[in-house]
């Protein structure tokens, strides 16, 4: 449905501002907080298989959750939240692309 859209701004209107907040965070501060956040959706929630997968140990990945949470005001245990968070994360990277 995304790909139809050829419109940057019209994309990002569907991006939820909590996820505009931490992309906006990350561009600022070259961080990595979006990819973690990508990476922790993507491996089920879980702090041992994110850790893993980006070879830091897993205190950081929760202290990286800890700072999503306090830039984004991301409710993790909201279902609809996360699957328009996970939305958006599908919109940034086809902007990557365009």
């Amino acid at each position: 449905m995304f790909v139809k859209v050829a419109d940057k701004e019209e994309l990002l209107s569907y991006v939820p501002e909590s996820l505009q907040k931490l992309y906006e965070f990350d561009k600022q501060k070259n961080g990595e907080l979006v990819d973690t956040l990508e990476c922790f959706l993507n491996n089920k929630q879980s702090l041992k298989q994110t850790s893993n997968k980006l070879f830091v140990h897993y205190r950081t990945v929760s202290y990286r959750l800890e700072k999503i949470k306090e830039i984004s005001s991301m409710d993790f245990d909201n279902p609809a939240e996360i699957l328009a968070v996970r939305n958006g994360l599908i919109i940034y990277r086809l902007i990557e692309t365009m």
